[in-house]
């Protein structure tokens, strides 16, 4: 059997979907040669079976749901939405028939595990950008959709201020703007300031240090503790919140955090896309 490789896409505004479809690629043992709408993966992509890693966060058309029979499925990185679990519990022997299903997080771990489907917490496949060389002898602090937050002047000063959000385009103009940005915080990041996840987790993964706005118990973002990083409550740390005085009291930051050193679990999830693969990815070396 021959396949061809998928690149799954979105088109819902927002970057890190760009660069969570980026950091599967780099897994694939040949380059993808079609687009997979993560929200319209029920429909039938061309001819032949499709390898698709499922790396990302599946939430909104439960009409989309399961995938076309064309698509052979390889979950790492899997993220179950809370909306998006009904259709999940209408669905159970589809993911069971690819068991252990590789997920992003211990909560959508959890949530599969008492549906009968076993799985492994792979984390996600953005931890698994390249480590940078070195850092930047005079870099910039990058302050990403942290608008709301108070941060000190001190971090302000000089820092650039960006956006994760952009535009639906589709992937024809959002996946070089990722690879864009990608390659803008390894050149040039010191710090990045964030509550974006899929800002902070590539940053981490690149060996760049990272203060992480998000909330402590959601289990989306857990994996960040999980890695060796910190979350820090967003709401102590809001700007109404008499410019964040409760968290400076009670939530204190560290502001010159160090590079996590992520090479065992980039290793992990290296592993876990492989033995998914299976045939899929042995045909590209025949």
């Amino acid at each position: 059997m021959t396949f061809r490789y998928g690149q799954l896409t979105c088109r819902a505004g927002n970057i890190g979907d760009d660069l969570q479809s980026l950091a599967a690629c780099q897994h694939l043992p040949a380059a993808p040669t079609v687009f997979v709408d993560r929200d319209m993966i029920h429909r039938h992509p061309g001819t032949g079976p499709i390898a698709l890693i499922m790396n990302g966060w599946f939430s909104g058309n439960a009409l989309a749901w399961p995938p076309s029979p064309s698509i052979h499925p390889i979950f790492v990185g899997f993220h179950v939405s809370d909306r998006f679990k009904a259709t999940v519990r209408h669905h159970v022997p589809y993911l069971k028939a690819f068991e252990p299903i590789g997920v992003r997080d211990r909560s959508t771990g959890q949530f599969l595990e008492s549906l009968g489907i076993r799985t492994e917490t792979t984390y996600c496949l953005t931890l698994t950008f390249p480590q940078r060389e070195r850092a930047p002898a005079e870099g910039r602090t990058f302050i990403v959709d942290a608008e709301g937050i108070a941060i000190p002047r001190s971090v302000r000063k000089r820092a650039i201020k960006m956006t994760h959000m952009v535009p639906p385009l589709g992937p024809e103009a959002t996946l070089p703007l990722a690879q864009k940005l990608l390659d803008m915080y390894q050149e040039q990041a010191s710090l990045v300031v964030t509550t974006r996840l899929h800002t902070a987790l590539p940053c981490l993964a690149m060996g760049i240090p990272v203060v992480f706005f998000g909330s402590p118990t959601e289990g989306r973002t857990s994996i960040i503790n999980d890695i060796g990083g910190t979350i820090y409550d967003r709401r102590l740390h809001s700007k109404s919140l008499g410019r964040g005085m409760l968290g400076r009291a009670f939530d204190a930051v560290d502001w010159a955090p160090k590079p996590l050193d992520l090479a065992a679990a980039r290793k992990r999830l290296a592993h876990a896309v492989r033995s998914r693969g299976g045939g899929a990815f042995s045909e590209a070396h025949r």
